[in-house]
């Protein structure tokens, strides 16, 4: 993952498996979430890093979770701090990718439950 960050290649990388509920909800038809280079280098100014991502498995498994517009969910999980993660599914359900993964806070996180519909409750 680390090197994926760093380079310039494009393509991209599975960062994630998807949970059964959030797979069901988004209809989706895999389990593989992926990141693309387009959205590593969209996302610079976040400075992600490889010790951000591996908390993302446990933000998808135990976060709560709301669909935030079509085809998206975000799902947001306290762990020491808020982060959230954004999923999208595409047109044809063949893929699900990240379209964001930051820390957050609670006012952010106040905002994102008075928008969305909640999917799932965060454990």
């Amino acid at each position: 993952m680390k090197d994926f960050l760093a380079s310039d290649a494009s393509g991209i990388v599975v960062v994630a498996l998807l949970p059964a509920d959030i797979q069901r909800h988004l209809g989706a038809k895999t389990t593989r979430v992926f990141l693309s280079s387009e959205t590593r280098d969209s996302h610079k100014k976040h400075r992600w890093t490889a010790e951000a991502f591996a908390r993302l498995q446990s933000i998808l498994d135990q976060g709560e979770v709301r669909e935030d517009r079509e085809r998206h969910v975000i799902v947001a999980h306290h762990d020491s701090a808020w982060w959230c993660a954004v999923i999208k599914v595409t047109v044809d359900r063949r893929e699900v990718y990240l379209q964001s993964l930051r820390r957050s806070n609670n006012d952010q996180i106040a905002n994102i439950r008075m928008r969305g519909i909640l999917v799932r409750h965060g454990c």
